[in-house]
């Protein structure tokens, strides 16, 4: 069965709400709010520089067994109408795509949000990892012409969602292949000001 990305918030799949805790990678020193979903053990890791206001480079790190063929973010806390990064293993790298879904259909490509794929970024025997820069995750046009923006100087924690399939996506190696609906689905509860850090730079840097 082929995703309506949308109905991720919509049906089927128990729903959580994963709150965030600090992970630092021992392997880059790189330090995240990581949120760990319940149904697979994917963890979602997200680190932004200290800034005021959007629009920010986002950090992005997916790490997910390998019996998880694909796990997404939607930056506004839902499937449509915002920018959704997807990650899943090709061969013993990892692959990134841009997707938006307007409304409860199988998502498109999106190129308002761009992504670079960094240091870190493969597929072992028993896990895939994504590490990924995004431009274009943090603030985005909404319908009817305004701008919706993540806010970085928000004091309570702000909603993502994030969504998961067991099947790998038809074509591993083509970023906008289409892809299998989700085995789960929920929110992520990202406190932003903890995801903050004045060594942004220096990490997209040592990553690249």
């Amino acid at each position: 069965m082929k995703l309506s990305l949308t109905a991720l918030l919509a049906s089927a799949a128990s729903s959580s709400v994963i709150m965030a805790t600090q992970y630092c990678d021992p392997a880059t020193s790189v330090c995240y709010e990581q949120m760990v979903e319940a149904n697979m053990g994917v963890a979602y890791r997200i680190a932004i520089p200290n800034v005021a206001a959007a629009p920010f480079d986002i950090l992005l790190q997916i790490v997910a067994p390998k019996s998880v063929g694909w796990a997404g973010v939607g930056w506004g806390g839902q499937m449509t109408l915002n920018p959704l990064t997807l990650g899943w293993a090709n061969g013993d790298a990892t692959g990134v795509s841009s997707r938006w879904a307007p409304y409860h259909s199988m998502p498109g490509p999106y190129a308002g949000a761009t992504y670079t794929v960094l240091k870190g970024s493969e597929t072992n025997s028993t896990h895939w990892t994504l590490t990924t820069l995004c431009r274009g995750c943090s603030q985005w046009t909404a319908q009817g012409g305004g701008t919706t923006s993540l806010d970085p100087a928000a004091t309570t924690p702000v909603n993502l969602a994030y969504a998961l399939s067991r099947m790998m996506p038809a074509e591993p190696a083509n970023n906008t292949s289409s892809i299998a609906y989700h085995t789960a689905r929920g929110m992520l509860t990202l406190d932003m000001a903890a995801a903050k850090t004045d060594k942004f730079e220096e990490y997209v840097q040592s990553l690249s």
